[in-house]
């Protein structure tokens, strides 16, 4: 694999300057972690909400509504905040599938929403981000600190919200019938919010309404 590299970098270095080559993606792998020497990631964010843990359990695969929950956050400056990056596990059965994540305030009104097509078919940890760009870990779509949020697959693609018996272990939520959750199990998501900093201006000037996606 590595040959392989080496030989696509050598061509594409040999094209020069006056156009560029395509060149095709040829392998990829998983970067190591841990302490020996392997990735650490950056983190400018801070985790409000985190329900991510197993055993995991699921229904099978369908369309439309794929369940939903409800949440408490660690966030208190403002009754919203700005949403990051959110994770879920799960997925669809269509490379490209569309699915949908609304999310309501904590007396079940409508307060935003979010889609995305997830380029990969099957069930993984997905972390979806809405940075102005890459690495800048700012946002501009904004949620309730407290409310519920609410899984839709698209017509003509099957998915799955994967649950599990774990407590939440930043933040709360209820297991009480009604709350969006089945009495034992709850769904698998985590919120993450920018830098303090970041948020903090939420407080300021009394900030309680973002714009609507629909």
């Amino acid at each position: 694999m590595k040959a392989s590299l080496l030989f696509a970098m050598v061509v594409a270095a040999a094209a020069g300057t006056a156009h560029a080559r395509v060149a095709n993606v040829v392998s990829w792998e998983p970067i190591p972690d841990g302490d020996g020497g392997g990735f650490v990631p950056r983190s400018n964010i801070t985790t409000v909400f985190s329900a991510m843990t197993g055993p995991f359990a699921a229904f099978p695969p369908a369309s439309g509504s794929a369940g939903f929950d409800d949440y408490v956050s660690t966030y208190t400056d403002s009754p919203y905040m700005l949403l990051n990056s959110f994770r879920f596990v799960g997925g669809v059965d269509t490379v490209g599938g569309g699915v949908t994540f609304n999310f309501y305030n904590a007396d079940g009104s409508f307060h935003d929403a979010f889609a995305v097509n997830l380029p990969g078919a099957g069930n993984f940890i997905w972390t979806i981000t809405f940075e102005s760009a890459p690495g800048l870990k700012d946002s501009d779509f904004g949620i309730p600190a407290a409310g519920y949020v609410e899984m839709v697959i698209d017509a003509g693609v099957n998915g799955a919200w994967f649950l599990s018996t774990s407590l939440p272990t930043i933040g709360t939520e209820s297991r009480d019938p009604g709350q969006g959750s089945l009495t034992t199990h709850s769904h698998r998501f985590e919120l993450n919010i920018p830098a303090p900093g970041a948020s903090a201006l939420l407080g300021l000037g009394g900030l309680v309404a973002f714009r609507r996606r629909r």
